[in-house]
């Protein structure tokens, strides 16, 4: 009778050992699908007139322009990259011109914490480059999920007057 008790004790035992276990699955947090994009803009400000382009790069690679939606390239086609890089590599961003002097680079990887924005001229010399730090603040979601992300916009200062 006592083998029989000492049984039963290391059932109750057990079973109790694995109510924290349990209570902690009913709890996991259900994320919805990602449904936002992160952006970074770039404003120029100076003479914007020998300006062509605008990239932003991080070690991973540097952006490329929106297709037309005639040509509808890929994001992760390889764009132009820093000097020393061999091989081609997913472009961290997909660019966009908004306005003469603004630029919009949508993220299409892991959040950058630093970026380097170059400003070419049509020949493809660079007229300006600079290494930002990027702050990202979350607006909406959670700590559990994620959610929207923002960062203030990236200012470069060109050379000469705006025009």
């Amino acid at each position: 009778m006592r083998s029989n008790w000492g049984i039963f004790r290391s059932a109750v035992v057990l079973m109790l050992a694995g109510l924290p276990l349990s209570a902690c699955a009913m709890t996991d947090v259900v994320c919805p699908a990602v449904g936002w994009v992160s952006t970074i803009t770039v404003r120029l400000e100076g003479d914007i007139t020998a300006v062509n382009d605008v990239q932003l790069c991080t070690p991973e690679g540097c952006s490329v322009r929106e297709a037309a939606p005639a040509q509808a390239a890929s994001p992760k086609t390889a764009g132009p990259s820093l000097p020393g890089d061999a091989s081609p590599s997913p472009a961290p961003f997909v660019a966009s011109k908004t306005a003469l002097n603004s630029w919009l680079f949508t993220v299409s990887g892991p959040l950058p914490h630093e970026v380097t924005t170059r400003v070419l001229a049509k020949d493809g010399t660079v007229l300006a480059q600079q290494q930002s730090p990027v702050e990202w603040t979350r607006t909406g979601g959670s700590e559990e999920c994620g959610g929207p992300v923002t960062t203030p916009p990236i200012t470069v200062q060109l050379p000469g007057r705006p025009q």
